[in-house]
């Protein structure tokens, strides 16, 4: 009878202990967190510069070459026929595969204009400060910006980049984006274990096993400046977050043309999670590059200055190809 008791009890404790644990706090909360609001940018072309300047001065530790910053075209400050937009991926900055998104607006005749998600080419403590909310008000800002600068927009996203991209596609301010170009979109990290953030009480869970703090040590010296090396494991939480909550979307709702472009051989990112997201994509216009000619070392950054230059004239020809492509009265009515 005592045995009885004993086992009934163990078991009402165990189920009283799973119940704890399957409604604790869960990491994807951060995907709800309200938007800030956005700052009213100069109405002329001429004084983005200067408003660009001043806010990231104000922040006083942006790493110089880093801040967010337009390059203009052959017309000077004036509006072009396309604006090419950049959105980089976590830890990374504009560099990342710098100057891939400058050969492709130059041979459409147009500007680039490069983001800095926040916490970004800041001391690591930084990262760990940056929430969701920040990146995504980042990420409607640029989107902003670009429709100012060109008369047609192309979005480029690398990595994280590239799941900013895939949330900004379905919301209203997405409208009007003649194409999507998603580079080594992350739908998922590679390791599995990271998956245990998004669990109920994963933040706390990552905490304990994977420490206070991620340490990577860089490449060479132009990663260590450009890139995050070593940041708060707080970090990882809005990325892990935006990853489930554009996994959990409507993506087959994104009806714009989109190129994405990956290698099979990404040892960052879930490459069948991509392929899936692929798939789901709602566009009439859609391309799946698969890139084998990259000689990055871990296959994610693909081209750029710092990880692959010889790739980058190539995935450049395949980005400007597609953008030719487009037909403008189209690509209006597939963005809606």
């Amino acid at each position: 009878m005592n045995l009885r008791r004993l086992g009934r009890g163990a078991a009402f404790a165990l189920l009283g202990l799973s119940l704890v644990f399957l409604i604790g706090p869960r990491n994807a909360e951060l995907a709800w967190e309200p938007l800030p609001k956005p700052a009213p940018l100069p109405a002329q072309l001429s004084g983005l510069d200067a408003y660009l300047a001043a806010a990231e001065a104000r922040l006083g530790n942006v790493t110089p070459g880093t801040e967010k910053h337009i390059v203009w075209g052959p017309q000077g400050q004036q509006k072009a026929p396309w604006a090419v937009v950049y959105l980089h991926g976590f830890t990374a900055t504009r560099h990342e595969i710098a100057p891939l998104p400058e050969k492709v607006a130059e041979a459409l005749g147009g500007h680039v204009f490069y983001t800095r998600l926040s916490g970004h080419g800041q001391p690591g403590e930084a990262m760990g400060q940056a929430t969701l909310a920040h990146w995504k008000a980042d990420a409607q800002e640029a989107l902003r910006i670009g429709h100012q600068l060109g008369e047609r927009v192309l979005v480029i996203g690398n990595s994280t980049g590239a799941t900013l991209s895939a949330w900004l596609a379905q919301r209203e301010e997405g409208a009007g984006v003649a194409g999507w170009v998603l580079v080594s979109p992350n739908f998922g990290p590679k390791n599995r274990w990271a998956q245990i953030i998004n669990w109920p009480w994963g933040r706390q869970l990552a905490r304990l096993l994977q420490g206070a703090e991620q340490n990577e040590a860089p490449r060479n010296a132009l990663k260590a400046r450009f890139w995050t090396h070593r940041y708060p494991t707080e970090a990882l939480f809005p990325m892990m977050a935006l990853v489930k909550q554009v996994n959990d979307s409507a993506l087959e709702s994104i009806k714009a043309p989109t190129l994405m472009m990956l290698s099979p051989r990404d040892t960052i990112i879930d490459v069948e999670a991509a392929r899936a997201a692929y798939a789901r994509l709602g566009s009439a216009n859609k391309r799946l590059s698969e890139i084998d000619f990259s000689e990055s070392l871990n296959q994610h950054v693909l081209a750029g200055d710092i990880e692959a230059p010889a790739a980058t004239a190539p995935m450049a020809a395949q980005i400007v190809e597609f953008a030719r492509g487009l037909n403008p009265a189209a690509s209006q009515t597939a963005s809606r």
